[in-house]
């Protein structure tokens, strides 16, 4: 089967996750013997210099194009409607050269509402089905009115393409309530890079946590409860916030103000690898976020063997339980310090080779690639007969 994957964007050195969502889920399809192309638009805001028009990569024998004309929010300005006629115009000169290197695709799959409207686009152009997959956290807002054209373009996009994919039942149900669109799900995956490796040398008490530095994650609520409980923790625990954003400043202010500069780090945006070694390298992994669909996050640390703490948001039930982790509520900093007193009381407790091969059982790449996969088989099936 030739799918054809439209994309955020391309994962790089200087935005690592940018894409990598996408990035993952073509390289399983691949390895299962799928040819997969990857597409993508660029419209972001970036002070920094791309190159106008196309470009191609190839990583790990997957081909992608992106296409970069125009930062969107300055055509935002002469109007919506100019923008998305201006994405149209991009995705087909990204496609036009698909088709010449790489022929037809069988099938479209688009990442989120925004990628799914461009996926429209061209199965009406081409007559191809199109599947799309929502991960978008805000979609678990009770309105939608405070995101602007959100909601008439997912409206749009939800009600034109062939199948709906929902990484969480949490996120269906959020969906459905919003748009009155039915989805399937399938969860996360995690890569195969995240596996559990003993870690017999001493250390302390190390926790790790991962994601944008904004206020939806929610850092500045477990630097709260470290400050708490900093005197009952053991000697010398460390806590390695990944990531970068908005709040870094802010959030270190919030770490010396608590006099946890020894203990608290902000580390940055690390690559894959670089995270990878840093929670193997780790006790316990905290998600203290505000709102989540179904965090990718979490299955990294759980593929490593790490128990979660994690707040009960998104989808975060079907992924964590009492074999693996604790939960605590959304924005109860009490909580989640007592969470982290107990864990750190009971760490024996958990089977970290236990956590990890449950996890690659339920979301490894060759798992959710074959989901995918019977998807996509009874689109194409239903879309032959009609």
């Amino acid at each position: 089967m030739f799918i054809l994957i439209i994309s955020r964007g391309i994962p790089s050195k200087r935005y690592p996750q940018w894409g990598c969502f996408e990035k993952d889920q073509a390289e399983a399809l691949a390895s299962i013997g799928h040819k997969v192309v990857v597409v993508s638009v660029d419209g972001r805001f970036r002070f920094i210099y791309r190159k106008r028009g196309l470009t191609h990569v190839v990583i790990n024998g997957v081909d992608y194009y992106n296409h970069y004309f125009l930062p969107h929010a300055l055509v935002n300005l002469f109007g919506r409607q100019m923008t998305l006629r201006l994405q149209n115009w991009q995705i087909d000169r990204v496609y036009d050269m698909v088709e010449k290197c790489h022929g037809k695709p069988d099938i479209i799959y688009a990442q989120m509402f925004g990628n799914m409207l461009l996926g429209v686009h061209l199965s009406q152009r081409l007559g191809v089905p199109v599947v799309g997959i929502e991960h978008l956290a805000r979609f678990n807002e009770q309105t939608l009115d405070k995101w602007g054209f959100t909601k008439n373009e997912a409206d749009y996009a939800y009600h034109n393409i062939h199948q709906l994919i929902s990484v969480s039942q949490t996120l269906r149900d959020a969906i459905y309530r919003h748009f009155r669109v039915d989805s399937v799900v399938v969860h996360n995956l995690v890569g195969k890079e995240f596996s559990y490796q003993p870690n017999n040398t001493s250390h302390p008490l190390t926790f790790v946590t991962t994601g944008s530095l904004i206020h939806r994650k929610g850092f500045d609520l477990l630097i709260e409860a470290l400050r708490r409980v900093n005197s009952q923790l053991p000697e010398g625990w460390q806590c390695n916030i990944i990531g970068g954003g908005e709040k870094k400043v802010e959030l270190q202010q919030q770490i010396n103000r608590a006099q946890l500069q020894e203990h608290i780090h902000l580390v940055g945006q690390k690559n894959k690898q670089e995270i990878v070694q840093l929670l193997q390298q780790s006790d316990v992994f905290v998600l203290p976020s505000r709102g989540e669909h179904f965090s990718a996050a979490v299955l990294e640390a759980l593929a490593c063997g790490l128990p979660v703490i994690a707040s009960i948001c998104g989808g975060i039930r079907e992924c964590v339980e009492e074999h693996n982790g604790l939960l605590f509520p959304v924005d109860d900093t009490e909580a989640l310090a007592n969470a982290i007193l107990h864990m750190a009381t009971h760490l024996s407790n958990y089977d970290r080779q236990a956590i990890a091969a449950d996890c690659q059982a339920r979301f490894s790449p060759e798992i959710i690639a074959r989901k995918l996969t019977d998807i996509f088989d009874k689109v194409l099936a239903d879309n032959a007969t009609q």
